[in-house]
This record gives C-alpha cells, structure tokens and sequence, in this order.
C-alpha cells in the first residue's frame, strides 16, 4: 500500500505547497530551484520579483511590487478629467510600471502572513518572522520582524542545544 500512497502524497504535497497566484503584468517573476510557495501572492503591477534557490514560504505571503502614487494629495485617476481613462488605475502616471523589483535570496525563510512591499531586498539566508511587513531591505542572515518589520536577529547566532535522545 506504501507504493502506491507515496507517489500519490508526494504529488498533493508538491501541488498544493508549490501553488502562487500572479497579479498584474508591469514585470516578471523568476522563481530559483527548490522553492516552495504555498499560497504565495505576487504582484507584479510596478516591478519584477527574484526568488534565489531553496527558498520556503509559509501559507498566505503577499510580494507587493504595486504602487499607487498620489498627485497633491489624491490619486490622479479620481480627479474628473481622468475618470473616462480605460484605465481602472489611472495609467502609469498613477501605477508606475517598473522601479519597485523585490528580491529575496537563496535559502532564505518567509514565515506565514508576511507582506513584502515593492522595491525591497531580503538577503540570503535571512528570516522574515510570520505577519511581518517587510518596507526596507533586510541583510544576508538577518531576521527580521514586526509592522514595520526591523532587523532584530542575526541566523549565524543560532547554536543548537545537545539532545538527550540517543547521544551520550
């Protein structure tokens, strides 16, 4: 029975760990090898989005390279002489179309909830901690957390306590 459950299991995994949704077509997305994103939006309205190797989501991560820019004080697609445009967000005066990239790099861990906004930079082997909102770039091996997110740990500070299980 194990022969023919694990396949199976292993497809469900892969289809349900590895599924993203796409907004907006302002950039492209290049996803590295061994990344898992599991529910992962990406908008791509005002940027491009670079995920490195051996990356791993948590549940529910919004990459947001979206912008939408205000005019003395509104957003120039709510000003009347605009609100005929066949465009909802007002065109490139209003949504630029480039400019806000987000980059994270390899082996690095986005917890569950998170949100990256536009024109940001995590670094490899960093850590973002769950429903943090990531406004400014995070270094190599930083950990990162809270609204808006701050660096508040390094990952090379991490050493591993001795099991009591089975070693002597």
């Amino acid at each position: 029975m194990r022969g023919i459950m694990r396949p199976i299991v292993r497809f469900m995994l892969f289809f349900f760990y590895n599924t993203y949704y796409i907004e907006g077509g302002g950039g492209s997305i290049h996803i590295g090898s061994r990344v898992g994103m599991a529910n992962t939006l990406c908008n791509l309205s005002s940027g491009s989005i670079f995920i490195g190797d051996s990356c791993v989501f948590g549940y529910n991560v919004m990459l947001l390279t979206g912008r939408h820019l205000f005019v003395n004080g509104q957003r120039p697609s709510a000003t009347a002489s605009q609100m005929d445009d066949s465009s909802w967000g007002g065109g490139e005066e209003e949504v630029p179309t480039s400019g806000y990239d987000i980059r994270i790099g390899e082996g690095s861990w986005i917890a569950s909830g998170v949100i990256v906004t536009g024109g940001v930079q995590i670094g490899r082997h960093a850590i973002v901690a769950a429903n943090a909102v990531v406004t400014r770039d995070v270094p190599d091996f930083g950990i990162a957390a809270g609204v808006p997110a701050s660096v508040v740990g390094d990952t090379r500070d991490y050493v591993p306590k001795k099991s009591n299980l089975g070693t002597p």
